[in-house]
């Protein structure tokens, strides 16, 4: 059943008339499965806007910090009780930043929504939540939950600001699709992010040059075209809806040629892993990061490159669940063999 406030629009500006652009295409209905259905109705429409029921996403946010927070633990070689705190740590925290950027993102977004088919019944969009609210919403995630964990949780001082400089770019990233063909420029580098302030929590300075700064930048700037490939495949689902919707995006631009653009942007990304072992060779003296993370990135984005079909809304949907989950398990498993085996020696 719906709650009320999808029932009764809550301002004359929520006029289902008024947004329905697409009538030939069924109206939005409750969930009758998965977690949404087990909430009461009332809160559907706020665990929609955090993406509890979608966690592909997720799986980037997290995995992105994961990735820093390991490659920081080869350097550094903390106890392996402190890497399993901070790793299961990192799923509350990233639930939280991911859930306050989905929320601002869709309150910003909410007019390009209402005229992109997929995106059409997301809660402001479709009226259930007003802008007011989703933005105390927003805000309450942050102030009440995701601050008050890094802080309480032990997180050193040093990673502090670029918790900040993450939420920071997160949010500006929600205005880019207004002025710029490249809003996954912003987007990538708001999650690469993650890599400095992961590296901070373990005592490692991300700009110190004289030291582990060039491999760290470089490890920064893979991370960087990761993202920046896999949502412009992504955003292809919604390319036709968003020309005529006026949004701005790489798939928008590129659209006759993602493929060839994700190539290119995929051998820059394993370019910049190797550049990342050679500058931290003392750390990655053996194979197991050049086979493990650069040779199992390398494969899995060839993979999965070659395989989405640009012109199937589905197939890019099912590239980003898929490939989220297996290309950041390549790009762990070099980083996570080569801390074992330091811990072990």
């Amino acid at each position: 059943m719906a709650s009320a406030q999808e029932k009764t629009p809550l301002t004359s500006e929520s006029s289902p008339n008024k947004f329905n652009f697409f009538p030939h295409l069924p109206p939005y209905s409750p969930p009758t499965t998965g977690i949404l259905s087990k909430l009461p109705p009332s809160w559907v429409p706020y665990a929609q806007l955090m993406r509890l029921d979608r966690p592909a996403g997720f799986y980037v946010f997290y995995l992105s910090h994961v990735i820093g927070l390991f490659y920081a633990a080869c350097i550094t070689t903390p106890p392996p009780s402190e890497v399993a705190r901070l790793t299961v740590l990192l799923i509350p925290v990233n639930v939280l930043l991911r859930g306050a950027a989905c929320s601002f993102n869709d309150t910003v977004d909410q007019a390009f929504d209402r005229r992109v088919a997929r995106c059409r019944h997301r809660p402001v969009a479709r009226g259930a939540v007003t802008t007011t609210q989703a933005h105390i919403f927003t805000a309450c995630q942050l102030l009440f939950g995701y601050i008050p964990l890094l802080v309480l949780s032990g997180f050193p001082r040093e990673s502090l600001p670029h918790a900040a400089g993450m939420v920071t770019l997160l949010f500006a990233y929600a205005f880019m699709k207004r002025g710029t063909n490249y809003p996954q420029v912003v987007l990538g580098v708001s999650l690469a992010w993650a890599i400095f302030f992961c590296g901070a929590a373990l005592g490692l300075d991300p700009f110190d040059f004289s030291s582990h700064g060039k491999s760290t930048l470089a490890l920064f700037g893979s991370n960087v075209v990761w993202s920046i490939t896999y949502d412009t495949i992504y955003a292809h689902q919604d390319v036709v809806d968003d020309v005529k919707a006026g949004v701005m995006s790489m798939a928008v631009r590129f659209r006759e040629s993602t493929k060839l653009l994700a190539a290119i942007l995929s051998v820059i990304q394993v370019v910049l892993l190797v550049a990342c072992g050679i500058y931290e060779r003392e750390t990655f003296g053996g194979f197991i990061y050049f086979v493990g993370t650069v040779g199992g990135v390398a494969a899995t984005m060839a993979y999965f490159i070659y395989e989405v079909d640009l012109k199937s809304p589905g197939s890019c949907g099912r590239y980003f669940h898929r490939q989220g989950k297996i290309v950041g398990a390549a790009f762990l498993s070099g980083l996570i063999g080569e801390y074992v085996v330091k811990v072990v020696r």
